[in-house]
């Protein structure tokens, strides 16, 4: 298919191309690809629309440079986040090896407009082209995620799911690019808008029994009774209250999908059996997890 992706990519050196999911709409094209290069190569891409890619192997393949006729010192690998502006030509380089990501094009303006977002907030600040190929922003990062997990399972909605993903994509893009954390979000003794972007994305990507209070300090520099305290200081609750809700977020999400067996989302938050997941599910939303999917079933048919 001659997607947008495809008119964007020009080079005489096509790598193997797996295409696992794709959905495009109105105001974006969205596609998870398993990528093979058998051998050296190098391209140019310039997207019609504003580009993000997320890597989901840790394989780094790409490289790349905004300077046309670069000499090769000057391409820096690509790194797990990269951004490409609209008819940004970005000059590419790849190695031998296999690569996965999800790519995302997306019409920012018409997203923005459709939002009700005014004009004058949401136009990207000035920024290093060659820094925006390597993004460390955990809530970026989170709502990439929730696309790619749209893509391989699509549902209900799903080109809705994926537009409002892209909207908090771009508002969390444009945060960044304009520096710092939201007003009152950080502060002496407090987590920052980074910290709490790494408990979160840490809780609903890790399979099977949620992190320890002891992983998810390590994870942001410090030690377990730090991070409670300074959590409680954030945001008023524990980070254990934090944690039993972010997974029943993640359980009513999967509930959401009628394919998925009940045991498999009970282990996949942590329980050791159905019964116990559909007891504390039922202590928390008042409905067993069965209940819970046929309500949502049958409201989408109403």
């Amino acid at each position: 298919m001659d997607t947008l992706h495809d008119q964007a990519f020009h080079t005489d050196r096509w790598p193997m191309d797996v295409l696992e999911g794709h959905l495009h709409g109105p105001l974006f094209d969205v596609q998870i690809h398993s990528t093979r290069w058998q051998g050296r190569g190098e391209a140019v891409f310039e997207p019609s629309m504003c580009f993000i890619e997320m890597f989901l192997s840790t394989a780094r393949q790409v490289s790349g440079t905004y300077l046309r006729d670069a000499p090769p010192n000057d391409y820096a690998l690509l790194g797990n986040i990269s951004l490409i502006p609209e008819r940004a030509p970005l000059y590419c380089r790849w190695t031998p090896g296999a690569q996965r990501s999800v790519s995302c094009m997306f019409d920012v303006a018409r997203l923005f407009e459709r939002a009700a977002v005014d004009e004058a907030e949401w136009r990207w600040p000035s920024f290093d082209l060659e820094k925006a190929l390597n993004i460390q922003n955990e809530y970026v990062r989170v709502g990439l995620r929730r696309i790619a997990e749209e893509l391989l399972s699509p549902g209900f909605a799903s080109a809705m799911q994926i537009e409002c993903s892209l909207l908090f994509v771009a508002l969390e893009l444009q945060r960044h690019f304009a520096g710092g954390d939201p007003p009152g979000r950080s502060g002496p003794g407090k987590l920052s808008g980074r910290h709490l972007g790494i408990l979160r994305s840490m809780i609903i990507d890790t399979p099977g029994g949620p992190p320890t209070i002891g992983e998810l300090a390590a994870a942001c520099g410090m030690g377990g009774r730090q991070l409670a305290l300074s959590y409680r200081r954030t945001t008023g609750a524990t980070l254990r209250t934090f944690v039993a809700e972010t997974r029943l977020e993640r359980a009513k999400r999967q509930l959401l999908d009628g394919r998925t067996l009940i045991k498999q989302i009970a282990f996949d938050s942590g329980f050791q059996s159905s019964a116990a997941f559909t007891a504390a599910f039922r202590k928390a939303t008042g409905k067993t997890p069965v209940e819970f999917r046929s309500a949502k079933a049958v409201s989408w048919h109403n």
